[in-house]
């Protein structure tokens, strides 16, 4: 290697290294500019636009694949210089503006939204329409302009093409048809639809979702907020995954109705709100996860969902639950996986579950360690069951305990189970160990039914 002075030198290590990857990249380049361009243009597609674009500095036949590129994503941060953002929609339009020929099959767009970008954003929606456009992903904020509205073309809801819709953004607001004649909700090819803190009213929510039969994957997510009453149907007999978050506050009045004969995965969190929930046709449903506040809307679901394999009871259940006579709460007899959110260890309540699941393989038990810190609960004095569960003496062999906040009241139940536990393999406690001072040493030395039983701690 020849030195800024004109005299020969050896090859550091690090160079020789360098060197040696530098030939490697060309090596490589000269390779995958042999492909054709119908793979060229697949492997461009799991790439940014942005870093698509960076290939057109190594000939001109990576510039025109650019140009051809049916797979659009845009992401703001991507496109910072240091302390100063871009004018991001000039690029877009830039780029679409060169686009040739092949439809554009998938746009995504992430940024932050001033007032001027309002009808800009709403221009290059419709510039990216098309007969073959499959999936459209705006997540927009707007953390300069609380007051700001984005309306959503009424186009994008009769794309006949589109496969997944996700609109995601307090900013975001779609109309009713009616305010468009020429427009319509039509979505025939819809799987995926997805909306997160979207402005809309409750029925112009079900009048959209009553136009996509073929919908598999429904979330959402703080949707309804401009109409105090109503009814809100989910009933699809394709859906397969439903997931529903709802904050809405008291002053709403809506009724829920899910009929979902289909359904393998379900989500669902409700504060407030809802009048009344009807739910029907839950009894394919594999998995799922409830967290809701009343108790006659909890037992409504739990009576659906007695076939289920994977069950989630979050915190707002144990609120109102343990509270249900224990009759009420029907048998799950193909549950194989529980886990109960608790604020306080309610032995009675974990008890009472054990005694409705019988082919119980995992129960796992998680603290919410803040509710416990703001208003601490002592644990329930420990019961001796009439009853050992069958699940214990059978199936059960893995117990999880997370963010264990220790009683010695829970000591006893800790004694029952493993000595009932016929086929345990496994009790897994994270514990405090501030507050652990010598729990984990007298729990390992209660006696064991099972010998191929294991006790292990982990600290929070």
């Amino acid at each position: 290697m020849i030195d800024r002075r004109g005299k020969k030198r050896e090859l550091g290590t690090w160079e020789v290294r360098r060197e040696r990857r530098n030939r490697e990249t060309l090596i490589a380049m000269d390779m995958i500019s042999d492909l054709p361009d119908c793979i060229l243009l697949h492997i461009l597609s799991f790439l940014p636009t942005k870093t698509a674009f960076l290939t057109t500095v190594l000939s001109r036949r990576w510039t025109h694949l650019c140009h051809d590129l049916q797979h659009l994503h845009f992401e703001q941060n991507q496109f910072r210089n240091r302390n100063t953002w871009p004018d991001l929609f000039f690029i877009v339009n830039w780029i679409l503006s060169r686009h040739k020929a092949p439809p554009i099959r998938t746009f995504r767009l992430t940024c932050i939204l001033h007032k001027c970008d309002e009808h800009t954003l709403e221009g290059v929606i419709s510039k990216v329409l098309g007969p073959n456009l499959e999936e459209l992903n705006l997540q927009l904020s707007s953390i300069w302009c609380s007051d700001l509205k984005i309306v959503i073309p009424n186009g994008v809801f009769s794309c006949t093409s589109l496969v997944t819709l996700c609109l995601n953004g307090g900013c975001i607001k779609f109309l009713s048809p009616s305010s468009s004649p020429s427009c319509r909700y039509h979505l025939p090819s819809l799987k995926t639809l997805q909306l997160y803190n979207v402005e809309t009213s409750v029925g112009n929510l079900e009048e959209l979702l009553s136009h996509c039969p073929a919908l598999e994957t429904l979330i959402l997510e703080s949707v309804c907020q401009s109409r105090k009453e109503g009814q809100l149907s989910i009933c699809f007999p394709s859906l397969k995954s439903l997931h529903f978050k709802s904050y809405f506050g008291d002053a709403l009045r809506l009724l829920l109705v899910i009929d979902t004969p289909s359904l393998k995965r379900l989500d669902i969190l409700v504060v407030e709100g809802f009048r009344e929930i009807r739910v029907r046709n839950l009894h394919n449903v594999e998995e799922a996860s409830i967290n809701i506040a009343k108790q006659s809307f909890v037992l409504e679901f739990l009576v659906e969902l007695c076939r289920i394999r994977i069950l989630e009871l979050g915190l707002l259940v144990f609120d109102c639950l343990p509270e249900a006579l224990p009759h009420r709460i029907p048998e799950f007899t193909c549950l194989q996986r529980l886990e109960l959110t608790v604020s306080w260890f309610d032995t009675r309540y974990i008890m009472d579950m054990l005694h409705k699941c019988p082919m119980l393989k995992l129960l796992a038990i998680v603290f919410n360690v803040r509710k416990y810190e703001m208003d601490p609960h002592p644990s329930r004095k420990w019961e001796l069951p009439a009853k050992i569960p069958t699940c214990l003496a059978s199936h059960l062999q893995v117990i999880k305990i997370k963010r264990y906040y220790e009683s010695r009241d829970d000591r006893d139940f800790f004694a029952y189970v493993l000595q009932h536990g016929l086929v345990f393999e496994s009790l897994d406690i994270q514990v405090d160990r501030a507050r652990a001072k010598g729990f984990p040493e007298e729990i390992s030395l209660l006696p064991r039914s099972s010998k191929a039983c294991q006790i292990n701690f982990c600290w929070i």
